[in-house]
């Protein structure tokens, strides 16, 4: 059986990481590529798992795409028992709804709703 997710307190439920884009940063798009996929490999290695994983905009392209280790760090976070959204609308606009290969089509308001019963959100 997966592991939890941190329990809910008085601050609110762990913390989320939303990834509104498919780079991390602004620069070379290449780099900011790579730096966002070594985030989510740092996160899925780490001991404190975020409650939700949120992706929206073109950071869907993320567990969408071809790249199997970003697909491993996404599962390796669910194995830990974060809860992995994916705004559907915005696979639809990418035309990537049936490529999805981790987490689940969700909207906007269960994203939302995520961010604020979590602690904190971290932007990436």
């Amino acid at each position: 059986e997966p592991a939890k997710a941190p329990a809910c307190g008085a601050q609110g439920c762990g913390y989320a990481v939303f990834v509104s884009k498919d780079h991390l940063g602004e620069g070379d798009s290449e780099l900011g590529y790579n730096l966002l996929k070594m985030a989510l490999y740092t996160l899925a290695q780490g001991e404190n798992p975020p409650a939700s994983l949120l992706f929206m905009n073109s950071g869907v392209r993320l567990p969408a795409g071809q790249a199997q280790d970003v697909i491993d760090s996404v599962r390796q976070l669910m194995g830990k028992g974060t809860e992995v959204l994916v705004c559907g609308a915005c696979l639809n606009f990418y035309g990537l709804t049936e490529q999805l290969k981790a987490g689940e089509i969700s909207n906007m308001y269960e994203i939302l709703g995520r961010m604020q019963e979590a602690a904190k959100v971290i932007a990436l």
